[in-house]
């Protein structure tokens, strides 16, 4: 962060900016850049960013005279997630507390939140 004469300057995307790195740091299994993201008072818990996600997919293929064979293919795509799902989907039970506290202590993002679960 810049300060000229005594007062900060934060830049004009520095709320993207830095829920996006919150996304990222999530996605490479950084704890600590996470929670450093999550404390600061700019972040936007509830912010949608385009990440990139590696699935797993199997199969297991019959064959009547030979062994069965299982296929694996992992397939990458591109989608938008919130931190909280990114935090559930790698199981990480100490950033998900951290990120339903901030939620529910806001009232406003807790209503975004429910109306959001409530349209899936």
């Amino acid at each position: 962060m810049t300060v000229f004469s005594g007062r900060q300057v934060v830049p004009m995307d520095y709320e993207a900016e830095v829920s996006q790195r919150l996304l990222e740091a999530i996605l490479d299994g950084d704890f600590k850049t996470a929670s450093d993201c999550v404390s600061d008072p700019l972040v936007d818990v509830n912010f949608v960013g385009a990440v990139s996600l590696k699935t797993r997919r199997s199969e297991v293929v019959l064959r009547d005279e030979s062994p069965s064979e299982v296929r694996v293919e992992y397939e990458e795509f591109k989608t938008d997630v919130t931190a909280l799902f990114l935090a559930v989907n790698f199981g990480n039970a100490a950033l998900v507390k951290e990120l339903l506290v901030i939620i529910f202590l806001n009232p406003s993002l807790a209503v975004s939140l429910t109306f959001f679960a409530l349209r899936f």
